[in-house]
């Protein structure tokens, strides 16, 4: 199954290795990743930390069915770690390593919320919550390989090779370069269906994808639409209009893309490729 990177992991990692051994021991426990690793004290808490980590990770990424109770619970202790980091780093001591495990934890597809909780006794406690981008029932994995398949099938390599650079881009959480792959491959398959569907004619020059994107729907068409025809403005063209309009903001420039953005971005480019590539149906 998939879970959390092994970048995101690192990030943990370097926010408590500073604390006090006894404490990361009582924060893996609490985290159901008590291992024999917690009675060796050969490991210093950087070791402790990667070794009990990597080893719950190893478990949470098979996808064998007979492993697949283990791996959920392997990946529930993950997460359940990365909210005991949080809830046990209410002061945000490192504010730059904290910031960027909540990016990484963005890129995988969780948000980080810690909350205040008033407590009996006129105190207060942090709580943290890890709340998931994507619906358990359609996680966008499946959707890429689908996607991917498709692309493959209809020899559109240009758009695939595009499409999976930005797949991986996106896992290495690189999300500039994700945003820039993802325009190109946007832009090679629009060009694609339209050399296949309508009368443009491909002429192999860069930066045809605007004039390609006319040619696949009909400005101010009211509906409903016809399988294999320009899509109505008013009945998916706008939405192909809108959708390659904002894949040309903030694209491969540095800085200008967070998880949050970066993911979106995957998951309109990954429906709108879907959506068109069942509207223009391969030619008999």
């Amino acid at each position: 199954m998939k879970t959390l990177s092994q970048k995101t992991l690192n990030r943990m990692i370097q926010i408590a290795k500073g604390w006090p051994t006894s404490d990361i021991r009582d924060l893996l426990m609490e985290a159901n990743l008590a291992t024999p690793l917690l009675t060796d004290s050969r490991l210093n808490r950087q070791e402790l930390l990667r070794e009990s980590l990597l080893d719950a990770h190893k478990i949470a990424s098979r996808n064998s069915e007979s492993t697949r109770e283990r791996s959920r619970t392997a990946h529930e202790a993950l997460l359940d770690f990365a909210r005991c980091i949080a809830e046990f780093n209410p002061n945000w001591q490192d504010e730059d390593r904290t910031t960027d495990l909540r990016e990484s934890l963005r890129s995988d597809g969780y948000e980080l919320v810690v909350e205040v909780v008033s407590a009996s006794s006129g105190s207060y406690r942090y709580k943290a919550s890890l709340l998931p981008f994507d619906p358990d029932g359609a996680p966008l994995h499946p959707e890429m390989t689908a996607l991917e398949h498709e692309l493959s099938a209809r020899s559109y390599t240009e758009a695939l090779g595009h499409y999976r650079l930005a797949v991986k881009h996106f896992s290495e959480q690189d999300h500039a370069s994700s945003n820039g792959q993802l325009r190109t491959a946007l832009e090679a398959l629009i060009v694609n269906l339209a050399a296949d569907h309508t009368s443009y004619t491909d002429t192999g020059k860069a930066n045809q994808g605007g004039i390609a994107v006319k040619s696949l729907y009909s400005q101010n068409g009211q509906g409903p639409a016809v399988l294999s025809q320009p899509l109505p403005e008013r009945d998916g063209g706008r939405m192909l209009q809108g959708i390659w309009d904002i894949s040309h903001l903030n694209g491969s420039h540095p800085g200008l893309s967070d998880a949050q953005e970066a993911r979106i971005r995957m998951q309109l480019v990954t429906a709108l490729a879907q959506f068109l590539l069942r509207h223009f149906p391969v030619q008999a």
